[in-house]
């Protein structure tokens, strides 16, 4: 069947192209409700609870802020992204992002670290709230769209399938990032084994996770889609010291582990290497930014994790081992 979305990508895809060439361009899946039926669409801070996934890509603009959205089909979605042969990262943001913010998230993630990114864009940003009431309702919209985290999932397998890439040995890798590893821990506690995909993801990175540290090895070990899971915490994080303090979250993730660590997983503390500094986002936020423009070490980390290497924990120029054998702090 063919849609108007469909045949609006088909007329319009070669004329957006040549216009904006110059541009950036990067894949979103969204679980957003959409605030128009246009080809050139925003999405809302709502989750489009009866509704499969949108597929879309975006192009910005040289000196545009305002992105240009292409809704596309699930088929054409997987036809560009198979054609491109390198490798992907799946990324899956935090709380207190519009549509619009994820995208530009995506983008410095692309930038940064010379990686293909598919952007996650969930409903985590309602402006008129207060933090902590934008907090309980974000939490409110992963439990509502749990069913979109298996689609997503079931999309990136077939992805994996469908792009040659992979069988060239390219690799695909996942960062959930604070609040988004919600959708995470949801999906074991509440999953019925319906989703089988071994080694989909090379990588699997918890980063800053706003989750209850205590009992995190119930879930985590139970992680069954990827070849290796690193977990990145900083005990100075000043977005999760806030949750933990004003509510009854108790300590996180990604502050740091206190108790039994996770036997399939590698912790990487940040804590000397960032620690508290200001401006405080980046006590949060160290995959991008300032910190891996002047850390090497960050920079190489990361980079390294996103492209699916298996990082090379005993290296003393880069990492510090700590009594535990699965925990390393990072030298800056």
């Amino acid at each position: 069947m063919t849609t108007a979305s469909s045949l609006c990508y088909a007329s319009n895809l070669d004329k957006t192209i040549n216009e904006l060439n110059k541009g950036d361009t990067i894949y979103v899946i969204t679980n957003r409700i959409s605030n128009s039926q246009d080809s050139v669409t925003m999405f809302s801070n709502k989750v489009n609870i009866d509704q499969k996934l949108t597929y879309t890509k975006v192009i910005m603009g040289i000196g545009n802020n305002n992105p240009i959205n292409l809704v596309l089909t699930y088929d054409e979605f997987m036809l560009e992204v198979s054609q491109k042969t390198s490798d992907w990262l799946l990324f899956i943001h935090g709380d207190g992002k519009t549509y619009k913010q994820s995208i530009k998230r995506g983008l410095n993630i692309q930038k940064t670290h010379n990686i293909n990114v598919i952007v996650f864009s969930w409903p985590s940003e309602i402006p008129s709230l207060s933090a902590i009431k934008n907090l309980k309702n974000s939490q409110k919209n992963v439990s509502k769209s749990s069913i979109h985290f298996i689609e997503l999932l079931n999309f990136m397998h077939d992805f994996k399938k469908s792009n040659d890439g992979f069988n060239k040995n390219n690799k695909l890798s996942i960062l959930l990032h604070s609040l988004g590893n919600l959708y995470l821990e949801q999906f074991i506690k509440n999953s019925k084994n319906e989703f089988q995909s071994p080694n989909l993801f090379d990588n699997l990175i918890i980063n800053s996770a706003a989750v209850r540290e205590k009992k995190h090895t119930d879930w985590v070990e139970k992680l069954n889609f990827q070849k290796r899971i690193y977990i990145a915490s900083n005990k100075s994080d000043f977005t999760l010291k806030g949750k933990h303090i004003f509510t009854n979250g108790g300590n996180q993730l990604g502050e740091k582990t206190k108790r039994v660590s996770a036997s399939n997983a590698k912790y990487i503390n940040f804590s000397k290497a960032v620690g508290f500094r200001f401006p405080l986002g980046t006590t949060h936020t160290y995959f991008i930014g300032s910190l891996p423009e002047r850390s090497g070490n960050i920079h190489h980390l990361y980079s390294s994790l996103f492209h699916g290497s298996q990082i090379n924990l005993s290296e003393s120029t880069i990492f510090k081992k700590k009594q535990n054998k699965c925990y390393y702090s990072i030298i800056f």
